[in-house]
């Protein structure tokens, strides 16, 4: 019980940073999971069956306050499915070490534009529909292979100009579709006995409860959260989420 506590503690407040920031849970929860020695395929399979029940909760307080682009979101959703199926077929096949500094890059990078706009006030210059397209299959190829979709995605959504809480919520959204496919197909793969090692998916059972009953509720207030905050405020903050994790993923290579 301690232990489920802990999680469902975990999963609070990650989730609701990811539901009011459009980032989190997936970076704290496989932190947590990989330093009890968790297998990488295995904590991407238990993170993202964690985000489907967080994730279907922060759709429909996304929906409930407005926050979804459908156009957007329908464009995300399909390329980034695409690009989890590659990511979670290929999972543990890369050096995990280079995937680190480019992703750790691109976050302070990005996460610095954020800040910079966020703080000069500068108006925003909306992207294509094939940038956007394009991100979503990194955001998915990133969640496939153990990473995480929100600091790609929602940093670079907004990045590109697109308003705060409509990039949180249509990625939010988005996100929910991609986790799904992941799983399906790191379980297919787990049957097919090619993640190796010997720890089972209920191994990480209780911690995967513990995610879910702390991230639900979290997912419904943080919608909400993302829809009344103001702009400037709520983009300097993305900014500086963007830019902590990625300074966290560096300094895991220490």
């Amino acid at each position: 019980m301690d232990l489920f506590l802990v999680f469902a503690a975990v999963g609070f407040v990650a989730q609701l940073a990811d539901s009011a920031l459009g980032m989190g849970f997936g970076v704290i929860s496989s932190s947590v999971l990989l330093a009890q020695g968790v297998p990488p395929p295995l904590v991407s399979a238990s993170v993202n069956a964690a985000k489907v029940p967080t994730g279907i909760a922060a759709g429909i307080s996304h929906a409930i306050n407005g926050n979804i682009d459908r156009r957007l979101f329908l464009r995300l959703a399909l390329a980034g499915v695409a690009g989890g199926i590659i990511g979670a077929l290929i999972l543990g096949e890369l050096k995990r070490p280079l995937l680190t500094v480019i992703i750790s890059a691109y976050l302070l990078g990005i996460g610095t534009l954020i800040l910079w706009r966020g703080i000069a006030g500068q108006p925003p210059r909306l992207p294509g529909s094939g940038r956007t397209t394009g991100l979503g299959v990194i955001g998915g190829l990133i969640e496939g292979i153990g990473g995480s979709w929100g600091p790609v995605v929602t940093s670079g959504l907004i990045g590109s100009g697109i308003e705060p809480r409509r990039a949180i919520g249509s990625s939010a959204l988005a996100e929910l579709a991609v986790s799904v496919t992941v799983v399906a197909v790191l379980m297919a793969t787990f049957h097919l006995g090619q993640w190796g090692g010997d720890r089972a998916p209920g191994d990480v059972l209780m911690p995967v409860a513990g995610l879910v009953a702390g991230g639900v509720p979290a997912a419904l207030l943080g919608g909400r959260l993302a829809a009344i905050a103001p702009k400037r405020p709520l983009t300097i903050a993305i900014g500086l989420l963007a830019i902590a994790i990625g300074l966290q993923r560096a300094a895991s290579l220490l």
